[in-house]
């Protein structure tokens, strides 16, 4: 099976909410209003997405896990991962496995990242980093990778433990999801990571607009590499032993 990544460019236009349970709305209004429309864009495109995909007409009811993570509450449902940068709203969603998605925009946080990644980074990831001509975007990009499989596993930033890089062998070891596969990739100010586990056999794209529904703008399989200069994969090694 397939596993679909989708994004919105939100505009300041009001959603259309018709998709989503009447409940989600009123909770939406004791939000701010920065944060009413980026909860209601990111339930939004996930509702348009089961519709798509699924013929699910209205929004299965979302529960928050232990972990702080967004779930269906059927476990019969597609896993999904939400995430936002900037004015972009993305979707992760597949009927196999779990799924975790993270986007980032470049340079905005460039000086952070490199703070609190100067304690997690390995010798190795310090080294790739290094010969990289773009040193900052290339620290972002494993940013970036590291949250999407962070978020997949149900943990967060105070984890980094748990998971190494080796991005010149395209390898990585997490010791709370062994079996995994990341793919990521830059396009304009945008980072995206994918992650999945078991594994991504398939990755089919998605932009979405309101007015035009969702357009596949590409797919992309383990298989096969990608003419993006910066688009990465990472396979799982063994556990260590």
């Amino acid at each position: 099976m397939a596993c679909h990544f989708a994004r919105w460019a939100m505009t300041d236009a009001e959603p259309d909410t018709h998709r989503l349970p009447q409940e989600i709305v009123l909770f939406a209004k004791h939000l701010s209003e920065k944060q009413r429309k980026r909860f209601l864009n990111g339930r939004v495109l996930l509702a348009e997405m089961i519709f798509y995909l699924y013929g699910i007409a209205e929004l299965p009811s979302v529960i928050t896990l232990p972990s702080g993570r967004p779930s269906f509450e059927s476990p019969d449902l597609p896993d999904f991962s939400l995430a936002y940068a900037g004015s972009t709203v993305g979707v992760l969603i597949s009927s196999e496995g779990k799924v975790g998605l993270d986007l980032e925009i470049i340079h905005a946080r460039s000086a952070l990242v490199n703070q609190q990644q100067q304690l997690q980074l390995s010798a190795v990831e310090k080294t790739w980093i290094a010969m990289q001509s773009d040193p900052v975007e290339s620290s972002l990009q494993l940013w970036c990778i590291r949250q999407s499989m962070l978020k997949m596993s149900g943990l967060n930033d105070q984890s980094p433990l748990t998971l190494s890089l080796n991005p010149a062998s395209g390898r990585l070891r997490s010791t709370v999801t062994p079996e995994a596969q990341v793919m990521s990739d830059i396009e304009g100010s945008i980072i995206w990571s994918c992650a999945q586990s078991p594994s991504i056999i398939r990755l089919q794209c998605w932009r979405y607009e309101p007015e035009n529904g969702f357009t596949r703008t590409q797919t992309l399989a383990t298989d096969q590499q990608s003419e993006s200069p910066h688009f990465m994969k990472f396979i799982s090694l063994p556990p260590a032993k």
